[in-house]
């Protein structure tokens, strides 16, 4: 039985790091030690969050993430964003990679995750009624499908390949360079750029 000899408040931010991913019972123990030592960072830590629980949500177009106060996020906002592209992304930290390198000037869609069966993870737990409805309503002209390469993400883009035989548009991906499996938040700044501008057309 694990004895429970911490004071409240610090137990209970234990219990709440261990819920982080990565992070495990040691770890959390070594996070807590260290914000400890230095209250200054804990003071600055609690406040950081406190501010964005109050301030910012989830972007309604793109998933991406924006202040409360503001209809859309920053990158759905700038009317500089003109080519007639949607980049359909797995989740936030892929958008983030895709625009740090500085290739893309249209728009995202964060899909919250990819199809996988095995983890109980269908249609209906990704953004894909927003997907549709963007297509639908707005003025694109290509969809690029930057899911990864993991089986569950290429099981994931053949479904929207065949949701969008109608679409008038065409569906095209990254060009190959990619490490199969890989994240594309941990690919090169290069490969990504090159992979984006070499990108071709999805064969189902």
């Amino acid at each position: 039985m694990e004895r429970h000899f911490f004071p409240p408040p610090t137990e209970a931010l234990r219990e709440t790091l261990k819920k982080l991913p990565g992070i495990g019972p040691r770890s959390a123990l070594r996070l807590v030690q260290h914000l400890m030592r230095h209250p200054a960072l804990l003071a600055d830590l609690a406040g950081a969050l406190t501010q964005v629980a109050a301030e910012v949500d989830v972007c309604p177009a793109c998933g991406f993430w924006k202040e409360k106060s503001q209809p859309l996020c920053p990158i759905c906002a700038d009317p500089r964003r003109d080519e007639p592209a949607l980049c359909v992304v797995r989740e936030v930290s892929d958008l983030i990679a895709i625009e740090q390198a500085g290739a893309f000037r249209g728009h995202y869609h964060v899909l919250g995750g990819v199809l996988d069966p095995l983890a109980g993870i269908g249609e209906k737990d990704l953004r894909l009624e927003s997907l549709w409805k963007r297509l639908r309503e707005g003025l694109y002209q290509e969809v690029i499908l930057a899911l990864g390469t993991s089986p569950e993400a290429e099981t994931t883009a053949y479904y929207i390949v065949r949701a969008l035989s109608d679409w008038p548009g065409k569906v095209t991906r990254f060009a190959s360079g990619i490490p199969v499996g890989t994240d594309l938040s941990y690919v090169d700044t290069l490969t990504l750029v090159r992979s984006l501008r070499n990108r071709q057309p999805f064969q189902v």
